[in-house]
């Protein structure tokens, strides 16, 4: 990506197109190293901006921002890891303060959520889509737009609650409701945040 030069092995490293297993690899490692978390919140980004194109300018913004961005993405990658979702969010914003400046709560659970083991409790992803669908078919209200602890510790009781009656885990629940928001065309980015993402790469020369 020309806006990270410095990681171009980075983005080399990951396939052509992503989706949520790609991903999800690229992020096992996240909570080892302040330099692994970034790589790893690179390529959570790569795949939820898609083919956005103010995203690697808001991902940027980001990591320039605070100098310690890496250990703070470390920090919570290392909470996700070991199944304290709460955590894990408490650890990026609270109160509707970001840790992170500049960073919002929809792009840091998305992070949270590839850095959560396979088949323990994840971090689950709120965004826009979700908490509209929830809002219009269920009358829950889950304000995705603003960081706050108990909001999203509201939000994964919900969940965890409601897959408890399904045959299904709880991210697949997210998955399905996301879905069925963005096919009523509510989507700026439905596309790129849910399913396989080209990765955008600099021409060669």
């Amino acid at each position: 990506m020309v806006a990270f030069p410095s990681h171009a092995r980075t983005f080399a490293a990951l396939p052509e197109h992503l989706d949520r297993t790609a991903v999800g690899q690229a992020c096992v490692h996240a909570s080892v190293s302040p330099a692994d978390a970034e790589r790893s919140f690179l390529a959570v980004m790569a795949w939820g901006y898609g083919r956005v194109g103010y995203g690697p300018f808001r991902v940027r913004r980001v990591l320039d921002a605070a100098p310690d961005a890496g250990a703070r993405l470390q920090a919570a990658a290392g909470s996700a890891a070991e199944g304290r979702p709460v955590e894990a969010y408490a650890g990026l914003g609270d109160h509707d303060a970001a840790r992170l400046p500049y960073l919002g709560p929809a792009f840091g659970n998305k992070f949270l959520y590839f850095c959560s083991p396979a088949g323990a409790r994840p971090a689950l992803i709120l965004d826009r889509l979700v908490a509209r669908w929830l809002w219009e078919n269920v009358g829950l209200a889950f304000n995705e737009a603003r960081w706050s602890v108990s909001t999203y510790s509201r939000y994964l009781e919900t969940m965890v609650g409601w897959v408890g009656e399904l045959v299904l885990a709880a991210d697949e629940l997210e998955v399905c409701i996301f879905s069925a928001q963005a096919r009523l065309g509510d989507a700026q980015w439905a596309f790129s945040s849910r399913s396989t993402v080209k990765l955008q790469r600099p021409a060669p020369g």
